[in-house]
């Protein structure tokens, strides 16, 4: 046997260190290819797809569930029932007296405030004190004299509060929800403004959305000079196809020096934008041209507050659709899936959706207006079975056999229905806090989108499908 010299030794040693070094990077590097996603306990990875569910339901065909003419009586139903809440936008052309609905506003911010501390910003803040001064600002500020309603339109993505601030209000220093946010405005969605006021030298306007009133910053919103003009920006039949609605969670136009009011704009699942005419596209965008983009119109805000029609273009690769999607079961789920593991936000808070907006903004790709709330959704005449009294078991067995995409619902939270395995049905939502459906009753923040069976706890230890209390088919309004 030849004997290494020292030389030879140190060379062997430096690349026996090599070689070790190269073992513990490869096996750092198949860790972290083969970690996985943590989900609930009885949740596999292949759930955490929406072509699971889909093969499940054997629908192959893919069904459509409601047509245009169903989906418009769906709309109608809920725009007439009164414990839908919805509102007519179209309908609110009369003038008013502005001293009067001011008075109104100013009252109801001091008659409504609550009654326990809150915390501004993280900070406690005396409750009289905060909603006092809000009060009278918007005595102090707000318009006067009958006036006729203004035509906006919502420029950004955009919350609706219920008194006109920019600070966050919870009720302790943890509360990770902003408890004056009603509702958010999509890009492109109508509002009708009757009142201001200046807060801290912020503008807002106060006025309607089609599902909530409530307080809008100024900025976010642009006038349309003419109702027909406003009408043009949004108003979209349910077979047409001169339109895109955004079918992802969110995507942002792209960044452009040259179009400096569109660019970045982030739009929101459900957001509508009429598409430009071919005869009317120019030859160049922003110093872009038009092949493999969308080209359409989008609301921006001038500098007088005005609604400015800019042109803009979409990338073929984003998650559009020109026209409003077939309602079918693989379309209800693939677009829950959409939002995998975002951010919960309460009324649309971070940019993001709480559970009613959730299920909203997925039948909102149909073409579907849901109302606001989830007391709200199960409503609309025909479509609720009402499963309150029924027991555990008789509950699972009607479940079993809906229709994946059907939303369920208990007392503030609803979710979408997607399969059932081995007896243990599972669904999708956006939801705060709930404990395993194994272990100790160990309840823990979540406030995302996740998967999650029934089975799954609340804080008293009963089921979700314990608590369960309705089932809203929108496609039984056929029926009705």
């Amino acid at each position: 046997m030849t004997r290494l010299t020292r030389h030879g030794r140190t060379i062997v040693k430096a690349l026996s260190m090599v070689a070790l070094a190269a073992v513990l990077l490869a096996s750092v590097g198949t860790s972290a290819v083969h970690a996985e996603v943590a989900t609930e306990s009885s949740v596999t990875q292949e759930m955490c797809n929406p072509t699971y569910w889909n093969n499940l339901s054997g629908d192959t065909n893919g069904t459509v569930l409601m047509d245009a003419n169903q989906i418009n009586s769906f709309n109608s139903a809920a725009l007439k029932a009164a414990d839908c809440h919805m509102n007519d936008l179209t309908a609110m052309d009369a003038s008013f007296d502005s001293s009067e609905l001011k008075g109104n506003l100013a009252s109801a911010i001091i008659s409504e405030k609550p009654e326990k501390p809150i915390f501004v910003n993280g900070v406690q803040t005396d409750t009289a004190t905060y909603y006092g001064a809000i009060s009278q600002l918007v005595s102090a500020t707000g318009w006067d004299g009958v006036i006729g309603p203004k035509y906006a339109l919502a420029v950004s993505q955009t919350q609706i509060k219920s008194i006109p601030t920019a600070d966050y209000i919870g009720y302790d220093e943890t509360d990770s929800d902003d408890e004056v946010t009603l509702s958010s405005l999509r890009v492109n969605e109508p509002f009708i403004v009757k009142q201001t006021a200046v807060i801290n030298d912020k503008v807002f306007y106060w006025g309607y959305s089609n599902s909530v009133s409530g307080w809008v910053l100024a900025s976010d919103l642009a006038f349309c000079g003419s109702k027909a003009e406003w009408l043009n920006m949004w108003q979209t039949g349910v077979s047409n196809k001169d339109f895109i609605v955004v079918t992802t969670d969110y995507f942002t136009l792209s960044e452009s020096h040259y179009a400096p009011s569109v660019s970045g704009v982030k739009l929101t699942m459900g957001t509508t934008l009429k598409l430009v005419p071919e005869s009317e596209i120019p030859r160049n965008i922003s110093m872009r041209g038009t092949w493999n983009n969308y080209v359409v119109y989008i609301p921006t805000r001038g500098a007088d507050g005005s609604c400015v029609k800019e042109i803009a273009l979409i990338a073929q690769n984003k998650d559009v659709n020109e026209g409003y999607l077939p309602m079918t079961s693989a379309n209800a789920v693939d677009l829950a899936f959409k939002y995998l593991g975002d951010t919960y936000g309460w009324g649309g808070m971070l940019d993001s959706v709480d559970c009613s907006a959730f299920v909203r903004n997925v039948y909102k790709c149909f073409g579907l207006e849901m109302p606001r709330n989830t007391n709200w959704q199960k409503e609309v005449p025909g479509t609720c079975v009402n499963v309150g009294e029924y027991d555990s078991a008789s509950k699972a067995a009607l479940i079993s056999g809906c229709t994946p995409g059907t939303p369920l619902y208990f007392s503030g939270h609803t979710m979408i229905y997607l399969g059932t395995v081995n007896g243990t049905s599972y669904v999708i939502s956006a939801l705060g806090s709930t404990a395993d459906s194994e272990g100790y009753l160990d309840v823990r923040v979540q406030n995302t989108v996740a998967v999650t069976p029934l089975t799954v706890r609340r804080k008293n230890g009963t089921t979700w499908l314990e608590n369960i209390n309705g089932v809203v088919m929108p496609w039984a309004i056929a029926n009705n």
